[in-house]
């Protein structure tokens, strides 16, 4: 049902400085939503049971040591809310760069020769291997990549269209670093 209505959100969006972009699958924009509230509502309340309790048990804190918390947590958590933002993808004339949560990578989209859906090990102490959307240079080398979850393979598709470039792979190749040109075509 909820793919349903999503099908009448654009794939990709034309920007007024002619470049386009993707925008991400709606539901990983509510799953960082519902992180980014829970995680404000919860810490919100504990700076406001620590004003209770200061004020209720302890009258003796000074107000400034009571309201301390709840006067740092309020803009932190503005923070957060207005400047981690769900992965977009965002090509030009010039580069197709991805941005997710504060990190942001680009590639020269002269050097774009496809998009390969392959998997790549993620930064961590144990290999976990997660699908991701490679974009690979003519050299064979990952210029940039980004998460599988994070986009409809459909807008992906047209991506790849609007960019004069193809979609290789199924997800079943491990990919370290570079991609063999030789075997996607």
């Amino acid at each position: 049902m909820a793919r349903d209505l999503d099908a009448f959100l654009p794939t990709i969006v034309d920007l007024p400085d002619g470049s386009f972009e993707l925008p991400p699958n709606p539901r990983s924009v509510r799953q960082l939503k519902v992180i980014l509230g829970a995680s404000a509502v919860f810490n919100v309340t504990l700076a406001a049971a620590w004003l209770a309790w200061g004020t209720l048990w302890m009258p003796r804190i000074p107000w400034l040591l009571r309201l301390l918390p709840l006067a740092f947590i309020l803009p932190f958590e503005l923070f957060v809310w207005y400047v981690l933002r769900p992965p977009v993808l965002k090509a030009d004339a010039m580069e197709v760069s991805s941005r997710f949560l504060l990190y942001r990578q680009r590639m020269p989209r002269s050097d774009l020769a496809l998009i390969y859906r392959g998997q790549s090990k993620e930064r961590s102490r144990k290999a976990i291997w997660v699908n991701y959307y490679l974009f690979v240079a003519h050299d064979g080398k990952v210029g940039l990549k980004v998460a599988a979850g994070s986009f409809f393979p459909e807008g992906m598709a047209e991506l790849a269209g609007r960019l004069g470039v193809p979609l290789r792979g199924d997800f079943s190749e491990k990919v370290i670093g570079t991609v063999d040109l030789s075997k996607t075509n």
